[in-house]
């Protein structure tokens, strides 16, 4: 519980020191995700089944033991929509009952949203066991990238 309230006064607290000063992240052509986790994350590539069991919280931890710490854009958002259409094969109004169902049983609460692509960047590199998703750039630094998500499909970094 101490982790999760770290977390989230952590992801607070960058949402107002990088806020509106977030550069938007602009693309040509169909969007492509990076999928990012901690730079100290074992996992070199993650197959879509292994990114559906992090972000619908079926596995709640990586092989070290480390807590998993799913990030997502927030709803209704371009890279929200593509991740969730191709990993957890959920169009944006089924997610919703998704979770609400998930929420129900007791089996967990959904990733929490982060507002932009910079400040997924910057939250996941400064936190041990997270995973999240953003816009492929060139060079991505302080992040390992471990899967992408391209032309509708996961395929290797």
């Amino acid at each position: 519980m101490r982790k999760l309230l770290a977390v989230m006064l952590y992801v607070t607290g960058c949402l107002f020191a990088v806020g509106a000063n977030a550069a938007p992240v602009t693309h040509t052509g169909p969007l492509t995700l990076d999928v990012i986790v901690h730079p100290s994350c074992a996992a070199d590539h993650l197959s879509v089944h292994e990114l559906e069991a992090l972000f619908t919280r079926t596995q709640t931890r990586w092989d070290d033991g480390t807590p998993v710490i799913p990030l997502s854009s927030v709803a209704g958002s371009e890279s929200r929509v593509l991740f969730d259409r191709v990993v957890l094969r959920l169009a944006p109004d089924e997610v919703g009952r998704f979770w609400l169902d998930r929420r129900i049983r007791g089996l967990g609460l959904p990733p929490r949203q982060v507002p932009s692509a910079a400040l997924m960047q910057q939250v996941v590199a400064n936190l041990p066991g997270a995973i999240g998703y953003a816009p492929s750039i060139p060079g991505r630094t302080g992040v390992k990238v471990v899967a992408r998500i391209q032309q509708g499909k996961v395929v290797p970094p």
